[in-house]
């Protein structure tokens, strides 16, 4: 198995962890303020979190090329920002 492989592996699993740490740390912040930005904020991370998750998994077990996983990634990644900057800019 070459390094890099197994890098990558490491690392998106480490996104994917995180990601969804903070997805629920946000989701939790939103439940005791009641505030849409909070709502936002979570949504977008999740986003993120998923996409990030859902190239390693199309990747490893779909057979989708890294080029692929990638833009379909970018994507969610630039949906996921959009949101935060709609929590931080947008209502409330």
């Amino acid at each position: 198995m070459d390094f890099e492989l197994l890098l990558l592996r490491a690392l998106k699993s480490l996104i994917g962890v995180l990601g969804l740490l903070l997805a629920y740390l946000s989701i939790k912040a939103y439940r005791k303020s009641k505030s849409k930005n909070m709502l936002f904020l979570s949504i977008g991370f999740g986003i993120i979190t998923v996409g990030s998750i859902l190239a390693g998994l199309s990747f490893e077990f779909l057979g989708f090329s890294l080029l692929q996983v990638n833009i379909v990634e970018s994507l969610m990644i630039l949906v996921g920002f959009i949101m935060v900057m709609y929590s931080i800019y947008g209502i409330d």
